[in-house]
C-alpha cells in the first residue's frame, strides 16, 4: 500500500468558511496518526517487511517508536544543523512537487487546483525566510514550526492551504486588487495567447465575478 493510497482515506474536506463537516482539529490529528501507523504496518515490499519486523523483533520494540525517534532526531537537526533549511523546504517541495506533476498529468483540473493554492500559499510565506536568522536569534525552532506548518499544508487530513487560501489570501489579493482598478493598463497579468502552445485551454472567466475561485471555494477542496 503506497502513502497515496493511505491518505486517501482521509478527514472530511473543509470548506472555505473554514467548516471540517464536524471534526475538530484533535480528531484531524487522531486521524492523521492513524493513517501514519497504518502506513509503517502497510507493505512496502520484502525489503522493508523482513528488515522492520527483525528490528522489531531483536529490540523488542514497535516500528512507530522508531518512526518517531526518526521524527524527534530530525527536529534536532532543524534546531542545530547546519542544513536546516535545506531539510525543511524539502519537506515542504518534495512530495508537493511529485503529486503537481501527476495532477498535471491528468485530464481534470480538480487536483490541479488543489495543488496551485498549496504553491500560492506556499510561496506567499516563503517571504518569511528572508527574516530567518534574525527569527532564530529569538527562536531556534523556526525551521522545525515550518516544516510542520508545510505539513499543515499540504496533508489532506488537515487542507491547512486551502482553509488559508480562501481566508486570507483571496481576500487580500480581491483588496489590492479593488484598490488599484482602473491604474493599471488594460490587459495586465493576462498571457497572450499568441505565446499559449497549440490546443492550450484558456478559461473563461466572468467578468461579474471578481472572485474566480468563488464557486470552489463554497464547495471546498475536491475530493
Amino acid at each position: 500500500m503506497s502513502l497515496k493510497s493511505t491518505l486517501k482515506a482521509r478527514a472530511p474536506i473543509p470548506a472555505a468558511g473554514g467548516a471540517t463537516g464536524g471534526g475538530s482539529t484533535g480528531d484531524d490529528l487522531q486521524k492523521l496518526q492513524n493513517d501514519f501507523i497504518t502506513w509503517l504496518y502497510a507493505d512496502h515490499g520484502q525489503f522493508y517487511n523482513e528488515n522492520v519486523k527483525k528490528l522489531e523483533e531483536s529490540t523488542q520494540t514497535k516500528r512507530e517508536i522508531f518512526a518517531y525517534g526518526l521524527i524527534a532526531l530530525n527536529c534536532v537537526y532543524m534546531i542545530i544543523g547546519s542544513w536546516a533549511e535545506f531539510v525543511c523546504n524539502l519537506i515542504g517541495v518534495a512530495y508537493p512537487a511529485y503529486v503537481s506533476v501527476k495532477a498535471i498529468r491528468t485530464v481534470g483540473t480538480d487536483d490541479d487546483t488543489v495543488w496551485l493554492i498549496y504553491w500560492t500559499v506556499f510561496g506567499a510565506f516563503s517571504i518569511i525566510d528572508f527574516f530567518a536568522m534574525g527569527i532564530m536569534s529569538y527562536f531556534p525552532f523556526y525551521w522545525v514550526a515550518k516544516a510542520a506548518f508545510l505539513l499543515y499544508l499540504y496533508l489532506p487530513q488537515t487542507h491547512g492551504s486551502w482553509m488559508i487560501y480562501h481566508q486570507i489570501i483571496d481576500p487580500l489579493v480581491a483588496h489590492l486588487e479593488k484598490s488599484i482598478s482602473g491604474k493599471l493598463p488594460p490587459n495586465v497579468g493576462n498571457m497572450p495567447a499568441s505565446t499559449l502552445p497549440p490546443g492550450a485551454f484558456i478559461p473563461q472567466v466572468d467578468e461579474n465575478n471578481n472572485n474566480a475561485a468563488g464557486k470552489s471555494a463554497a464547495q471546498g477542496p475536491p475530493q
